[in-house]
């Protein structure tokens, strides 16, 4: 056996369960086969399948899908613990490469420490020869020095020695002569920049670098270097100042400038300057000349000296350009590369095919599994027919409806154990008519019986069973209990029933209108025989809210005007309640309409309308007797005030019958002159129209009328109540007192009913303050009116305040009830016409007792907005 057939084995047996045998799998997909593949039957599950963990899904195409991301995990596991061996060429071939990298990585730095040494040697070499240099030409710059002290040589000698210097030397780019006085003897070359700059005068004195360097000279008698100098380019400069000492007397000094760039480029070999890239540092690392431009990379070699002379910490650095490639060591890296990754293909090449064979297998065999699973957890029974009728196969849930084992109805023929015997001839029928492919598509209906004699109602859907191959070898049958969604049905037929009596049977017109057009959608027995089936009805019942312009059949856009909103904008539960009055019927209508939405998903208006009109008639008669009941209510006021009457008419009457008598005597003494008659008569006239007036009132509060609301002045109201009820209220001796609003106010009003109800409520404050004690007997009724902002506007308050006994929390409940007076003569009506005729305005009458405990007060609220009081 090859190690290819080895490992496919151990794979293999690290897949497969160990409970899993061959026969069982064969028979799963022998069963999974004469299913029809995957089950190829009209009726879809209608149950739930059981879960199964280690199951693949199953795609619409028949195949398995990967198992899921979860189980990477697992299956490595189980890879790794039966098929170790195969990671043994992976382990090499990583230790292979491990070990190329220890070789590389250690020739690598090996010949990174040999550039570092020669990168060391080199650095030194640079900075002895950079120094060696200097200091000759220090000593032949203190030679000449020590010439000049001496003055062996002629003025011309010290050019001709200076000028030596400088062809010798082209690091040097200037030479001068200072003396102790800081003036200048001569300077070479005279033309350079630096001329001016290192002598000193009275426009320019010295910079502070070289007066600092002549300074630090003739104080030590030493050479001295300055800190580096920079002209207008940029360019770096070094001054070095040698003393010219005579006998310990410091004549001047003799100064040569050097260019740091000349250093580098002058000084150093350019076998070294190709290497490297040297760099002069100053004290803060700034770099002041370097021997290229060329960038170094970041990872470069770089060593650092300090070069002693000059002076001033200035540093010479090296970085090392990187070497030439070596092709010997990279030809190797990468041939080792290659093949290490040549056999990581490689061997993944082959566990990639060895896993695609695993997943096959596995895939096969969840499928199996998965497939026999889910025939084993569906809810809907199946069973398969060859062409002859012969039972080939059922599932689990088909013996668990009917009661028999596998074995009991696998290979029977007609009849089935399951049949009912009174039903043996139909389902014998059916079973023909699905031999012959002629079998409903929508299934039939059948009855089974149990095992136990017991039986359920079913529905049995038939398709063709057809195999792999495409032949077609029997029937597949599902079969699903139906005896509960039957028993629903039924019942739910029942209800439908038993609404639609319900709503037949109603004494209301219930209609039910589309929104977009005139189209009744439903209508009660009661609406047809009103109405008949015509949309109509439901419009005029709708009063004058519905244009009828605008139901039409090409009107898709229909408008609720009630509602101000089209239909399709409303909400389906919003709803309202109207009277409507239908003339061609002579009828009122209490009408409610809600929109909802009907059974194909529109917006739809339901409408209920129920006769009112023995109702309305009643209600009609009752306002008739209220208003017959307020002018006799208003008679009996009036008789009661007979007596005051009188008493007020006789006052006036006397005083004009005076006037005249005496107008008379005037005349007949013949004495009296027109000018003396005209105030008599006057005075005369004015009891007359007094007397008028108080029978005007009285007649126009008596007379009776019908309610009429127009804008009235509350104050004039007020008087002419006060008027009247202080004919009562002085043979009482009590006093009434208002207070009104300052500016006058208009109400919207009967002003007859509004004065009715004041003067009945003062004549009640005067009548409970007359049986009080001597000292509370002749008080005072006072009637206030104010205006208070409310919920829908602004509204007047009137408070009727006495000082009576007040109202016990017994009476004040039963007060306004009819026929409940606190008098011994009164009828009891008073208080209810008056809070009738208030409330018919809108408003709300109340008593409060008052603070104090003494008497209370009698409490009028009514809106000031005619659009307030007309509704």
């Amino acid at each position: 056996m090859s190690f290819f057939d080895r490992f496919l084995s151990s794979l293999r047996a690290a897949v497969v369960p160990p409970t899993a045998s061959p026969t069982a799998s064969s028979t799963a997909s022998d069963r999974a086969r004469a299913t029809g593949g995957d089950g190829a039957h009209a009726a879809p599950p209608a149950g739930t399948l059981g879960t199964i963990d280690t199951m693949a899904p199953v795609d619409d195409g028949g195949t398995v899908a990967a198992p899921t991301r979860g189980l990477w995990w697992l299956r490595w596991r189980n890879l790794v613990a039966t098929s170790w061996f195969m990671f043994i060429p992976l382990v090499a071939i990583v230790l292979f490469s491990a070990a190329m990298g220890v070789i590389l990585w250690s020739l690598h730095e090996t010949e990174r420490q040999q550039q570092r040494d020669a990168l060391y040697r080199d650095a030194a070499w640079a900075q002895q020869r950079v120094r060696l240099s200097l200091l000759s030409n220090q000593d032949q710059l203190a030679s000449l020095a020590r010439d000049i002290a001496a003055a062996q040589l002629e003025q011309g000698a010290y050019r001709t020695a200076a000028q030596e210097i400088l062809r010798e030397n082209p690091e040097i780019v200037f030479i001068n002569w200072l003396d102790a006085t800081r003036r200048g003897r001569w300077s070479l070359p005279s033309t350079s920049e630096f001329a001016a700059r290192l002598r000193e005068n009275q426009d320019q004195p010295l910079e502070p670098e070289v007066l600092d360097t002549f300074d630090a000279a003739r104080e030590t008698q030493r050479v001295v270097y300055s800190r580096p100098l920079t002209n207008d380019r940029g360019d770096s400069f070094m001054l070095m100042e040698v003393p010219i000492v005579r006998d310990n007397e410091f004549l001047g000094t003799l100064g040569a400038l050097y260019s740091i760039n000349g250093i580098l480029t002058h000084l150093l070999p350019p076998e070294l300057t190709e290497r490297y890239r040297f760099s002069l540092i100053d004290k803060n690392n700034q770099t002041r000349a370097s021997t290229s431009l060329r960038p170094v990379p970041g990872n470069a070699l770089s060593y650092e000296v300090l070069l002693d002379p000059p002076g001033h910490s200035l540093s010479l650095r090296a970085d090392a350009y990187p070497p030439p490639s070596n092709l010997p060591n990279n030809m190797l890296l990468w041939l080792v590369v290659g093949l290490s990754c040549f056999l990581l293909w490689s061997l993944w090449s082959m566990w990639r095919h060895t896993s695609r064979r695993s997943e096959a297998q596995r895939a096969l065999l969840a499928e199996t599994s998965f497939r026999r699973a889910m025939e084993n957890s569906m809810l809907i029974g199946l069973r398969a027919l060859d062409l002859n009728g012969r039972i080939t196969y059922v599932n689990p849930a088909f013996c668990r409806m009917t009661g028999w084992q596998e074995n009991d109805l696998v290979g029977r023929l007609p009849p089935f154990p399951y049949w009912p015997p009174n039903d043996q001839q139909e389902m014998q029928r059916q079973i023909d008519l699905t031999l012959q492919g002629k079998s409903p598509s929508g299934g039939y209906e059948m009855r089974v019986m149990r095992r136990d004699g017991s039986s359920f109602f079913s529905r049995m859907y038939v398709s063709p069973l057809v195999d792999s191959r495409g032949r077609h070898t029997g029937w597949m049958s599902s079969m699903t209990d139906i005896t509960e969604p039957k028993r629903a049905r039924e019942e739910l037929a029942a209800a439908h029933d038993r609404f639609t009596t319900v709503l037949e049977s109603l004494d209301a017109a219930v209609s039910v209108l589309a929104t977009d057009k005139a189209e009744l959608l439903f209508a009660n027995r009661y609406y047809r025989q009103l109405f008949g089936w015509e949309a109509e009805g439901h419009l005029k019942l709708a009063g004058d809210d519905v244009d009828k312009d605008q139901v039409s059949s090409d009107n898709t856009d229909y408008v609720d005007a009630y509602a101000g909103l089209p239909a399709s904008e409303l909400m389906p539960y919003t709803s309202d309640a109207r009277e409507v009055f239908v003339p061609d019927m002579q009828k009122w209508f209490e009408v409610r309409r809600r929109y909802i939405q009907w059974v194909d998903g529109h917006l739809a208006q339901m409408q209920i309308a129920t006769d009112i009109t023995v109702r309305k008639a009643a209600e009609e008669m009752t306002r008739q007797h209220e208003e017959r009941l307020q002018f006799t209510s208003r008679l009996t006021t009036m008789g009661e005030m007979a007596s005051s009457l009188a008493h007020e008419l006789n006052q006036p009457l006397a005083a004009i019958n005076n006037y005249c008598m005496g107008a008379v005597a005037r005349l007949h003494s013949g004495r009296s002159t027109p000018e003396d008659l005209i105030p008599v008569l006057e005075k005369t006239s004015a009891q007359a129209v007094r007397a008028g007036t108080i029978i005007s009132r009285i007649r126009g509060f008596v007379k009776r009328s019908q309610p009429q609301r127009r804008e009235a002045s509350l104050h004039d109201i007020v008087a002419d109540a006060v008027g009247l009820a202080d004919l009562e209220a002085t043979r009482r001796r009590v006093t009434i007192l208002t207070r009104l609003p300052a500016p006058p106010t208009m109400i919207y009003v009967d002003p007859v009913l509004i004065e009715q109800v004041l003067v009945n409520l003062l004549k009640n404050a005067v009548e409970a303050m007359s049986g009080m004690p001597a000292p509370r007997a002749g008080g005072v009724v006072r009637l206030h009116a104010r205006i208070e902002p409310g919920e829908f506007g602004n509204n007047v308050h009137i408070d009727v305040i006495d000082q009576g006994p007040g109202v016990d929390e017994a009476t004040k409940e039963r007060l306004f009830e009819p026929f409940f007076s606190t008098k011994s003569d009164g009828m009891g009506m008073g208080l209810n016409i008056c809070r009738s005729i208030i409330e018919s305005h809108q408003g709300r009458l109340w008593v409060e007792n008052n603070v104090d405990g003494i008497g209370c007060t009698f409490k009028i609220m009514l809106p000031l907005q005619p659009a307030m009081a007309d509704q």
